[in-house]
Parts: C-alpha cells; structure tokens; sequence
C-alpha cells in the first residue's frame, strides 16, 4: 500500500512473491520508472518487501520492474526500461480494480528465464590511416534482433526467396575474385555450430580467444574468409531432415527450418543485396571514447541465453556538432554471439577525423623508422634493395618515423636530414655510370622536396611546413611537434602521402630517368638512404651518447589492425661511427633501395611457320592441319623486373591452351616457348591445334580469325602498390584459311 511519509512525500511499499517457484532465492532489484521511462531509482528487495520513495511532486503511480540482482553491478548501472522488458524482467499492474494491489507475484515462467549478467562491452577507436587513436568520439553500442526472430518475421514470399537462394549458394559456391580482399576482411572468424562454441563472426580483429571453423560434417574442416566467407560445397552435407524441409512448399515449414538452423545463413550476409537485412537494432548505450581511444559499457543479458549480438556506429564533433562518421552495414558488421570481453576496434576511415593528439609520442629517447609508403617495412628490403618479393622501387618513396618528440626535443635535437647516395649503376652490380646520370661519389645528397603537415582549425585544414629550413643547418627538416601552431585544434592526416612522410626521395627526377621505353633508365641502381638527427646548433647527433635507441617494426607492412611490435634495428641499418670518440657508435639510420624507373616494352610480331606469309594483312593459307605456325614477341625490361602474358585465341573465344606463356622479361618462358634475350617464340604449334574445337564447343573451324594479346608487367613499387604506369602491352590477330579451290572453266 501507498503510505505518506511525515516529510509530506510518498512510499510505495509492497510485499513480493516468488511462490510460483519456491526454489528460486536469487535477490531480487526493483527498477522503478516514471511514466516517460526515465529511471528514478533502483531499491533491492529485502525481506519480501519492496520500500521506495516516490517523489512529492507527481500523484501519478511510477512504473515498477522486478529482475534478479546481478553480483558486483557497477555503480553507474541504468538500464532502460525497454531494454529490462526485453530480457525478460517483470513490470507488474500496480492498481487493479481502481485500487492499488498490496503484494506482487511474480510468474513462475518470468523466474524460468532467469537470472541475469553483465557482459562487459569495451573497445577503442582509431583511424585507418595510421592506426593513432581517436577521442572523444560518441560510440553506439546497440543489440540487433537475433536472426532466427528475423526470419520468423519474414513475409512467406521472401521465406521462398530466402530459400532458394540459400540452395543456389550452397549448391554452388561463388568463386572468389582474385587479388587482395578488404582490410580488415568483413568476416575474420567462425565457430563451431552448437550451443558449445557460439558462432562469432566478427567483422574486427579476434579477442584473444582461440575459436575452431565452421563445420557441417567430418570431412569439412574450414571456411575460407577472404574477402567474404565461402562456404563449403555443403548441400549433400546437410542432415537429410534439414535438406527434406528446405524443399518443402510450405512457408510454415520452410520458416521454422531456417529459424532453427540460420547458422547457414551466417557466411551469406555479405554476398546477398543489403535490401535483404532489415535487421532491428536497439541501441542499449552512447559512450564517449577517452584520451586514449578506448571505451567501455556493462550491459545486461541472460545469463542462460546466447550473448548479445552488438553493432557499433560512431558519431564525432567535427565543429559542427556531431556528425556520423561510421555506419558501416549492420549484416556485414554485427559482432554475433560477441564475446565478452573481447576489444572491437573500429576503424575510420573518415579523413576529417583527427587523432587524440600531435604525432606519435614515444617514451624514453626512441627513433623507430616503419616503412616506405604504407606497403613495405623496413625489414621487407634485403641488403640488395629489393622487396622480399623481388620488387625495386620507382617514383617518389616516403619514409614514415616516430620519435619520441618531446624527450628528444628537451635535449636539444629538433631536426633531421634524409639523404642519398648512389651505390651501383643500372644493372645493380657494376660502378660504371653515365656520365649524366647521377654519380657513384660517396657523397650524400640530402632528399630537399619539401614536407607538409596539416592541421585542424575548426572545419579549414592548414598546411604546415617541416622544412627544407636554413636554420639550424642548411636544408633542416623539424620533427613534428606534438602540438599545432597558436590557434590549430589538432593535427589531421589530411593526405597520407604528405602527411605520413618525413622525406619524398624522388627517384624519377633523378638526371637519366626516362620518359619512355624508348630509353633506358640510366639513374637505376642501388642507392643507401640515410636518416640523420642534429641539434639546435646544427651539429649532428651521436645517437649512441644520447641514449638513442632506433628500433624498426617486428611485422611487415601494410600494418593493418593487428598489434605492431618493435626491435633495436639490426647492423645493416645503422650508421656506425668509424673512428675516434664515435667509433662503433650509432650516427643514423641506414637501408639500401634498387631504384629502376625502367618503361616496360611489348610487341607482338607476325605469324611465321609453314602457313604462307602475309605480315602487312594477317591473313595466311595452310595446306594441311599438320602445318605449323610460329608466335612469338618481345617481352623487353632493361634488368628484367617485369612479368609478362602471352596468349592466343580464335574469334570471341578464350585463350588456347598451347598458345598460353608467362614468365619474367628476359628469362625462360613457360609452355614450350624459346627464347634469345627479350624476343620468345614458339614454332610448333600446328594449325590443327588452332582450328580444333574448343570445349564446351564442338565446332571446328578451318577458316578462322584469332586475336594475340601480350602484357608486359613492372615490379617496381613505390610503397603504396605497383608501378602500373610503366606497364606495356601489345594486340595483334590474324587468319587461317584453306586456299580457294581451283575454278575448272568448261
């Protein structure tokens, strides 16, 4: 009953029952609302007797919601009242008949589902382009509908849809497009169907948690996930029952089928239209991320149900208040069954975003040097300087580095020089150059383009420079500082290539670069770049007597979103003082690269063999399918650093297999081919062979066309991908025909 206070306020006190199920003792809570749904308070029950205060201003009753108490709640514990209702808790009518009930009884089959936990939600926000994180960012943590639920709300004529596109999947897997998948991939981990292991794909990185592949028998071992899960071939997998219901015409059975096993449904999320996933998601928080990126929110969920299936989208303050910068596909990036605990990491991908503060700061006295560009670590480059895959490079190369700004700066050093050196002329090997090419000296050059760096004035991004200066030595380059000017908010990463480097070696301006395959590329060859640090009176540092430790990255690059770790840089890449008081000491930063600007060249030549000549029109007669035709063409790079294609084939049809070859400019040729330097041919492909039926046809042709096409591939990369501008290729075609009979005149 209502009782009336002497302060003039309110109680609501009434006894609480769980007789229903009397061997339920959990501890109870009461949640009590007012009638907009705003918390007031949170009162346990003790003794079977619910006693709470009720404000004095309000004749209204509050809305009153019982739930098992969680151990160790943390203080800041709010819950909303939809969300309590969801997982099960009990809101009872407190006046029936016009009068207020004096006791609440819970159901027994509200006790049934219970009791409750707290599945601990955390993570951190950080920017894609370098990893740094990012604060202050409002992160919206919400629940999306369990599929199953999903399903059971389908229509019937989209349960059918489903269905059959649920078979065509499963009876044939779509084949995966070649080349690199997203980074990171939107599926990055699948577990093992059942209540055991939940299924948890996850569209961030793996929490520290070992988790087994998908599996519908024995024989299937692992999905692969890249970019997009792909099944395995699984229908004749499938339980006979399951494979029976999914051919059934009815919807009632079909829906139930699906609701009970959407597991299959799991790896298909992504290659079906998004129109398809209408999926409810009901936000349970809005946190704010901290100094360092990270955040964290205790949620409610049934401690006997499955976890909760989470998505996460982010807003940011870009000056204008908050704007969102992150709302990716909720059936692509839904954290299923997340487990708590783990950290997500959300990656932005917006470039007006900045960072929680200046450059990386590291601790101590360090100078850790990452890459060239985004795609190739200091330790990918061997000591002939090339890439661990055989890459040189070309165009403008851009070291990245972190220094420990702040203690380096409180002992005077504020500034570096990058520099080069040429080591060897173009064939890697030889010291003889051109004359008017770049020289073999032993003298440094320093890399003087200059070096930019943005930073945020509400919403105008201003450019800062890093030097060349004239002070405290002839062509200085400041260490970024960990601060923008007077009236900057932050610094941004506008564009990586300006403000991630801190050099810009321009290979392809170097005297004797080309400007097409009709030179070679006479600046090519090994080069040592150096990085140097220098005080405030321009003299240069001994790294060794200040405590400098240069460390380069234990991983290679491009980074991504894994944990990146550091090691003291090896020998190869130090400059090492060579006498008196700096003998033996660090001076420096030191690596070699394999400069080549070279153009690829393609050329396709005329059929030759036994067939008859007919280089100006293309078209050749043949006496016998035994007779022979001769393919061939150049595949030119000056030092070999190109790939190249070849192939043949007839009419609109695909290439012939015989006619197929591939190989490195200048090397041996796959398929039969010869070759003398850059020129390759093969001379025993019959016309037989070109005029036979190609499968699936069954049609021979004795008089055909047939086109040629060769493409001729650079190496060389930049650090960022590829060099595709000095790729080369060539088309070409030509017939077969048997000759004209001969006209008998009467």
């Amino acid at each position: 009953m209502a009782q009336s206070p002497k302060s003039g306020g309110r109680r609501l006190t009434l006894a609480v029952s769980t007789a229903q199920r009397p061997e339920f003792k959990g501890a109870l809570v009461a949640y009590v609302f007012d009638a907009n749904g705003t918390l007031l308070q949170r009162a346990d029950i003790a003794g079977g007797k619910l006693d709470v205060a009720l404000p004095g201003t309000s004749t209204r009753l509050p809305r009153v919601v019982i739930a098992p108490a969680v151990k160790d709640a943390p203080a800041d514990e709010s819950p909303s009242i939809e969300r309590l209702l969801k997982l099960g808790a009990y809101e009872p009518v407190l006046r029936q008949d016009g009068k207020l009930i004096s006791q609440i009884v819970i159901p027994g089959p509200i006790i049934d589902i219970w009791p409750f936990c707290f599945c601990w939600v955390r993570g951190r926000v950080v920017r894609a382009s370098d990893n740094r994180p990012v604060c202050h960012a409002r992160v919206h943590i919400c629940e999306v509908d369990r599929i199953p639920i999903w399903i059971l709300r389908l229509p019937d004529h989209d349960i059918y849809r489903l269905r059959d596109d649920l078979l065509e999947v499963l009876q044939k897997p779509p084949i995966p497009r070649p080349g690199p998948g997203p980074d990171p991939a939107p599926f990055t981990r699948l577990a093992r169907l059942g209540t055991a292991d939940r299924v948890a794909f996850n569209p961030q990185p793996d929490p520290p948690l070992v988790r087994k592949a998908i599996r519908f028998d024995d024989a299937i071992s692992r999905v692969a996930l890249n970019p997009q899960p792909l099944p395995p071939k699984a229908l004749a997998a499938l339980p006979l029952e399951l494979h029976n219901s999914l051919q059934s015409h009815s919807a009632t059975t079909l829906r139930q089928a699906l609701a009970v096993n959407w597991q299959l449904l799991i790896p298909w999320l992504c290659l079906w239209p998004h129109w398809w996933w209408w999926f409810r998601c009901d936000e349970l928080a809005v946190v704010e991320t901290d100094d360092t990126g990270h955040f964290e929110r205790f949620i409610l969920y049934p401690c006997l149900g499955d976890h909760p299936d989470l998505y996460f989208w982010v807003e940011f303050d870009l000056g204008n208040g908050f704007e969102t910068v992150y709302r990716p596909p909720v059936a692509c990036n839904t954290y299923w069954d997340y487990a708590c605990g783990s950290e997500v990491t959300i990656h932005l991908t917006d470039p007006r975003v900045p960072a929680c503060e200046g450059p990386a700061d590291l601790p101590g006295k360090q100078v850790v040097v990452l890459s060239l560009g985004r795609t190739v670590a200091v330790r990918e480059v061997g000591a002939g300087g090339l890439t661990t895959a055989g890459e040189p490079f070309g165009e403008k190369l851009e070291p990245r580095v972190d220094f420990s700004v702040t203690n380096l700066a409180a002992a005077g050093i504020g500034h570096y020089q990058w520099s080069y050196t040429r080591i060897t002329g173009p064939d890697g090997v030889t010291t003889t150059v051109d004359p008017s090419s770049p020289p073999i000296d032993g003298v440094y050059r320093v890399m003087t383009r200059a070096v930019w760096r943005h930073y945020r004035q509400g919403t105008t991004y201003t450019p800062e420079p890093m030097g060349p200066f004239t002070t405290p030595l002839a062509d200085a380059f400041k260490i970024q500082p960990v601060d923008p000017p007077a009236g900057g908010d932050e610094w941004i990463v506008l564009d990586e290539r300006e403000d991630l480097a801190t050099a810009h070696f321009e290979t392809n301006g170097l005297p004797g670069t080309p400007g097409s395959s009709a030179s070679d590329d006479l600046a090519a060859g090994i080069y040592e770049i150096k990085l140097e640090l220098f005080n405030s009176a321009g003299t240069r540092v001994d790294w060794t007597a200040q405590g400098i430790d240069l460390r380069i990255t234990d991983q290679d690059a491009p980074f991504g979103v894994g944990t990146i770790t550091t090691s003291p840089a090896p020998a190869g890449n130090r400059v090492i003082g060579t006498s008196g008081p700096t003998l033996g000491h660090t001076l420096g930063f030191r690596m070699r690269v394999r400069v080549d600007n070279n153009f690829c060249f393609a050329d396709i030549h005329p059929l030759g063999g036994s067939v008859s000549a007919d280089p100006e029109c293309g078209f050749h007669t043949y006496t016998s399918p035994s007779d022979t035709v001769q393919l061939s063409f150049t595949a030119r790079h000056p030092n070999s650093f190109a790939t190249f294609g070849f192939s043949s084939g007839r009419g609109s049809g695909g290439p012939i297999s015989d006619t197929v070859t591939g190989g490195v400019a200048g090397l041996a040729a796959s398929n039969g081919y010869t070759h003398g330097g850059f020129e390759y041919a093969k001379n025993t492909i019959s016309v037989g062979t070109l005029t036979a039926p190609v499968p699936p046809s069954t049609v021979s042709c004795p008089n055909a066309a047939f086109w040629e096409s060769l493409g001729v591939s650079a190496m060389a990369t930049n650090g960022y991908g590829t060099l595709t501008g000095y790729n080369a290729s060539d088309v070409a075609a030509y017939a077969l025909s048997l000759p004209c009979p001969v006209c008998e005149c009467d």
